[in-house]
C-alpha cells in the first residue's frame, strides 16, 4: 500500500519506518524548517494513505502542527488533487478546511488522538516522560516521594499506576466517580476536584492532565516551595502559571511528551494503530474517524 507519511514531530519519522519493516511503500515529507512537502505535491501522488501528526491541524485545518522551530506547515490543496480516488487521511484531530476540501474530492479524514487505542497507548510514553522531567527538575527519586495527580482519565491512570510502582505515595482527583474508583485500585488515594487544594498539601509533585483552570492559586499555594509542577494537558494547560511563578514553584507545561522524549516507541504505537484503522477500512469496518 501506498502511504505518504507527514511529519510533525520525530514520531512521524520513525513512524514511517515501522511501516516499511511492514511491508509498505512509504514517502516521507515535511521533515525540517521547511519541508519538500511544500513545493512538491508529487510526495502525494498516488497515495492511498496520508499519515499527518499527531498534533493534527490548527484550528482552521489549513496547516499542520509541527513544534518549534519547524513551526506550520501549510496544506495545499495540490496535495489533497494527486491522491489517489478514495485516499484515507489520518491526523490525530483535524479542523473544518481540510475536511471539507477533502471531501470535495471524495477523500476520507479520519481522526485517531482520541480513539481508545492510541490514547491508551500513548498515555504510558505521556507519562513516563513527565515522571522522569519531574525527578529532574526536583533532583529527586520518585520513590518516596508524594504526588498529586489531577484528572483520572487515561494519562491519570498510567501515572497513578507507574508512581505507585516506583514507590511513591499518590492521590488522585477527579470528579468522576468510576475514575476515582479506578485510582484506588491501583493503590492510590482518590479525593474530587473541589478537594484539590486539601489534597495538595505536603506534595513533592503536582501532575495535572485535566484541560481546564483546575490547578488554582489556591491549590498552588497548599504545596511546599520545594513542589515541582507538571502539566500534560492541551494548551493553555489547567494551571495557574501565573500564580506558579509568584509563589517560586518549578511549573512546565509539557506538551507532545511522547514525540519529544520517546519517538521510536511513540512512532512504533502511531505505525501500530495506523495500520490497524488502514485495515479495518479495507474488510469494511469501522476505521472509528470522527466524519
Amino acid at each position: 500500500m501506498r502511504w505518504t507519511v507527514v511529519a510533525g514531530d520525530r514520531r512521524e519519522g520513525e513512524a514511517a519506518a515501522c511501516l516499511r519493516r511492514m511491508g509498505h511503500d512509504v514517502i516521507e515529507v515535511g521533515r525540517g524548517p521547511a519541508g519538500p512537502a511544500g513545493s512538491d505535491p508529487g510526495a502525494f501522488a498516488g497515495a492511498e494513505v496520508v499519515l499527518g501528526p499527531v498534533l493534527g491541524t490548527n484550528p482552521a485545518g489549513d496547516a499542520l502542527y509541527r513544534p518549534a522551530p519547524a513551526g506550520p506547515l501549510p496544506i495545499e490543496a495540490a496535495w489533497l488533487a494527486a491522491c489517489a480516488p478514495g485516499a484515507l487521511w489520518l491526523l490525530g484531530r483535524c479542523g473544518p478546511w481540510l475536511r471539507t476540501a477533502a471531501a470535495a474530492r471524495g477523500l476520507a479524514v479520519h481522526t485517531y488522538a482520541e480513539r481508545d487505542e492510541f490514547a491508551t497507548l500513548n498515555a504510558v510514553p505521556t507519562a513516563e516522560g513527565a515522571i522522569a522531567h519531574a525527578c529532574r527538575r526536583a533532583g529527586t527519586a520518585a520513590w518516596g516521594s508524594s504526588a498529586l495527580v489531577v484528572g483520572g482519565g487515561r494519562c491519570g491512570r498510567a501515572l497513578v499506576g507507574r508512581l505507585v510502582a516506583l514507590g511513591a505515595r499518590v492521590a488522585c482527583a477527579s470528579r468522576d466517580p468510576a475514575e476515582r474508583a479506578a485510582v484506588r485500585v491501583l493503590g492510590a488515594d482518590a479525593a474530587g476536584i473541589p478537594d484539590l487544594a486539601r489534597a495538595a498539601r505536603d506534595r513533592d509533585f503536582l501532575f495535572n492532565t485535566v484541560p481546564a483552570p483546575v490547578v488554582t492559586a489556591a491549590v498552588l499555594g497548599a504545596l511546599p516551595t520545594r513542589a515541582v509542577v507538571v502539566d500534560l494537558a492541551s494548551a493553555p494547560g489547567g494551571t495557574d502559571f501565573d500564580a506558579a511563578r509568584a509563589l517560586g514553584l518549578r511549573a512546565s507545561l509539557l506538551p507532545a511528551v511522547p514525540g519529544r522524549h520517546f519517538p521510536v516507541t511513540a512512532g512504533r504505537l502511531l505505525a501500530e494503530v495506523a495500520a490497524s484503522l488502514v485495515g479495518a477500512r479495507a474488510v469494511g469496518g469501522d476505521c472509528g474517524g470522527r466524519l
